[in-house]
C-alpha cells in the first residue's frame, strides 16, 4: 500500500493512542484496576501500529484518491481496535461471540464517527475509565477528520488555499501544529463547558466531562435515565449551545476565541441559522410540541448531535419528514456535524445562479472552474440520497414502515444517533451490519467511497471537496 497513505494513518493512530492514557490515568484514580487491562492493550495496538507505520513509511502529499483510502482506512481500523474493551467487558450481555464482536464493534463505530447510537442500556453503570474512553472515541473521530483533511493540504502550495476556504488568514503552515490548534480549541471548548455545569451544581466531574466531550462532538446522547437532569432552562440552554459549536465549521470557532467577532457570521453560517430557526418554527405546526421543545430538537438533529427527550415515534409522517430533513442537510463543513453539509447547497445554488446571470456572456474558462466546483457537490447530494433510500428500503424490511426506515436510517448516513426505537441491541445481526455501513460511508462520505471503489480517477475532484 502507498507509503504515503499508511505514514498519515500512523499519526493519526499515535493520537488516538496517546488519547487512551487519559481513561487510563482515570483507572488508576479510581482504583478500577480489571478495567484497565482492555485498555491498555487498546492504547499498545494503537501506539504501536503508529509508531511501526511512521518508522517505515515517509509523509508526502496526498493526492484524491490517497486521501480518500486513508479517509475509509482510518475509520475501518480505529474502530476495530477501539472495540477491545467492549469486546473484554461485553456490557452488553451478548449471547455468543460473534454478537459479542458485532454489539462491540457496533458501538465503536458510532463513537469514533460521532453518531452516538448505543447499546448499552444503563452507561452509569460503565466502569469510569471505559466511559472517559467511549467519550475520547467521539475526539478522535471528529477530531481525526480535521487531521485527515489537514493531511491532504499539508504542502505549501495547499495551505493557503485551505485558509481562504476556512475564511481563517495567516493560517499556520506546518499542518501538524494547526491539527493540534484546532484539538486545542475543541479542548478548550470543552474545559469551560465542563466546568460551567461544575459550578452549576454537578458534581460528579467525569459524568460531566463526558456529558459535555459527548454533546460537543455531536456524539453519544445521555441516556434515558440521565436526561432528566438536563432538561431545565439552563443546561439545556448550555446544551444548545454546544451543539451548535460543534456543528459550526472551525472558522467560527477560531475567530470567537481570537476575538474577531465581526468574522462570525458568513454565509454558511447565516444559512444554517435560517434553517434552523425556519425548521423549529415548522415543527411547532405540523408536529404540535411547543417551541422550545421544536428548537431544541431541530438544533440537535441538524447539529447532527442526537439527543432526544421527546417521544419521536409519537410524531405524524410530517413532522419526522422534517426532521429527517434536517438531519440530511445536516451541518456545516470542516466540523464534527455530518449530513450533506451547508456548504454543498450552497456550491450548487451559487452556481446556478452564477449561471443564469452569465447565461448570454459565458466563457470557457469561468465554465471550467464552476464544474470543477459543482460536480463533487451535485454527486455527494445525489449518491447521499440514492444510499439513503437504498439502506432504507433495506432496512425496511425490518418490519417497519418506508418513513421510519428513512429516518432510522438518515440518521446513521448523517451521524445524528437518534432513533424511532427500531436500532436496538435485539436487532437481527444483518441489521446491525447495515447500520454499521451506514454510520462509516455517512462519517467518510459517500463520494470518498466512490472515489476509493470506482476504478479510475475522478479528475474533477479538488481538494476543497475532501472537507
Amino acid at each position: 500500500m502507498n507509503q504515503r497513505i499508511l505514514a498519515n494513518l500512523g499519526f493519526l493512530l499515535q493520537t488516538a493512542g496517546l488519547l487512551t492514557l487519559l481513561p487510563i490515568g482515570v483507572g488508576f484514580v479510581f482504583n478500577e484496576t480489571a478495567q484497565l487491562i482492555p485498555l491498555f492493550l487498546t492504547c499498545i495496538a494503537f501506539l504501536g501500529g503508529g509508531f511501526l507505520l511512521n518508522a517505515l513509511c515517509a509523509r508526502k502529499d496526498l493526492d484524491v484518491k490517497s486521501a480518500s483510502i486513508l479517509l475509509l482506512l482510518a475509520f475501518l481500523i480505529l474502530p476495530l481496535i477501539g472495540a477491545i474493551p467492549y469486546i473484554y467487558t461485553d456490557p452488553f450481555n451478548s449471547p455468543n461471540p460473534l454478537d459479542r464482536f458485532t454489539n462491540s464493534y457496533f458501538e465503536s463505530v458510532s463513537g469514533f464517527t460521532t453518531t452516538g447510537f448505543s447499546f448499552i442500556e444503563n452507561t452509569a453503570s460503565l466502569p469510569r475509565c471505559i466511559l472517559v474512553f467511549r467519550s475520547l472515541t467521539e475526539l478522535m473521530g471528529g477530531v481525526g477528520v480535521v487531521f485527515l483533511v489537514l493531511a491532504f493540504f499539508q504542502s505549501k502550495r495547499a495551505m493557503p488555499r485551505l485558509g481562504g476556504m476556512l475564511g481563517i488568514d495567516n493560517l499556520v503552515k506546518n499542518f501538524k501544529k494547526m491539527f493540534f490548534l484546532v484539538f486545542a480549541i475543541y479542548a478548550l471548548i470543552i474545559l469551560v463547558f465542563t466546568g460551567v455545569f461544575l459550578l452549576s451544581g454537578y458534581s460528579d466531574s467525569v459524568a460531566t466531562a463526558t456529558f459535555v466531550i459527548d454533546t460537543v462532538s455531536g456524539g453519544f446522547a445521555p441516556s434515558a435515565q440521565q436526561f432528566p437532569q438536563y432538561l431545565s432552562f439552563v443546561p439545556q440552554s448550555l446544551m444548545v449551545i454546544m451543539m451548535f459549536l460543534g456543528s459550526v465549521n472551525f472558522a467560527f470557532n477560531y475567530h470567537l476565541f481570537t476575538g474577531k467577532i465581526k468574522k462570525l457570521l458568513s454565509v454558511e453560517i447565516a444559512v444554517f441559522l435560517a434553517i434552523m430557526v425556519t425548521a423549529s418554527v415548522a415543527l411547532v405546526f405540523v408536529g404540535n410540541v411547543g417551541f422550545g421543545e421544536s428548537l431544541f430538537h431541530v438544533v440537535s438533529l441538524s447539529s447532527t448531535a442526537g439527543g432526544t427527550y421527546l417521544d419521536l415515534s409519537s410524531l405524524n409522517t410530517n413532522a419526522v419528514l422534517l426532521l429527517v430533513t434536517v438531519m440530511v442537510i445536516g451541518g456545516c463543513a470542516f466540523s464534527m456535524a455530518g449530513g450533506i453539509k451547508i456548504s454543498r447547497f450552497l456550491t450548487v445554488g451559487q452556481a446556478a445562479s452564477q449561471q443564469i446571470k452569465t447565461a448570454f456572456h459565458r466563457n470557457k474558462k469561468t465554465k471550467k472552474e464552476q464544474n470543477s466546483e459543482v460536480f463533487p457537490a451535485v454527486a455527494t447530494i445525489l449518491l447521499f440520497i440514492l444510499v439513503l433510500l437504498v439502506f432504507a428500503a433495506l432496512f425496511s424490511t425490518i418490519g417497519i414502515s418506508f418513513t421510519d426506515a428513512l429516518f432510522e436510517v438518515g440518521s446513521a448516513l448523517s451521524t445524528t444517533g437518534a432513533s424511532l426505537g427500531a436500532v436496538t441491541i435485539a436487532m437481527p445481526l444483518a441489521y446491525k451490519w447495515l447500520i454499521i455501513a451506514a454510520m462509516t460511508i455517512g462519517k467518510v462520505e459517500v463520494l470518498t467511497v466512490a472515489a476509493v471503489i470506482v476504478p479510475f480517477t475522478l479528475k474533477e475532484l479538488k481538494r476543497k471537496t475532501i472537507a
